[in-house]
């Protein structure tokens, strides 16, 4: 009785292995919810810094005289910043990882190209400008890994 039951254990540690790669959860019962929080999170961060620049871009532009000669540049600046916030918040439905690390490469662009322009400008808004990157990165982790378990679950 011991023989056949020794002569099993590699099969059933080989099985054992094989198993420990899979996992019990099938796709449909595939969960977000420990992950959800910081995604949504990220994504109303973006939201919220198109919104913020919104309004900051509202404000400086109401400092500008009308004549300025390189105000369109601005225009289209500002534009852009603020579309590809809102662009990337939705695309953070469907692609949150993805969308997620746009929107800190994009905030970063906007930081150093706005640090070009004017360096005071580093430390203005710094407490927002933590903020969003502390939010944006934390949503970024738990994108990730809920991408990795999603695309575990399309290879099988």
């Amino acid at each position: 009785m011991d023989t056949a039951s020794n002569s099993n254990l590699p099969d059933e540690s080989k099985t054992n292995a094989e198993s420990n790669r899979e996992t019990i959860f099938s796709q449909e019962e595939f969960s977000m919810e420990g992950y959800d929080k910081h995604i949504r999170q990220a994504r109303n961060t973006l939201f919220i810094a198109a919104g913020i620049l919104l309004l900051n871009a509202i404000l400086l532009f109401a400092k500008y005289p009308l004549d300025f000669e390189y105000m369109w540049l601005d225009y289209l600046l500002w534009t852009i910043y603020i579309g590809g916030f809102i662009a990337l918040g939705f695309w953070s439905k469907k692609k949150p990882y993805y969308a997620i690390l746009a929107g800190l490469i994009l905030f970063g662009v906007f930081i150093i190209i706005n640090a070009i322009i004017d360096i005071s400008t580093i430390f203005g808004g710094l407490l927002f400008k933590i903020a969003v990157i502390i939010f944006l990165i934390k949503g970024l982790n738990d994108a990730k890994q809920a991408q990795e378990m999603k695309e575990q679950f399309e290879n099988k």
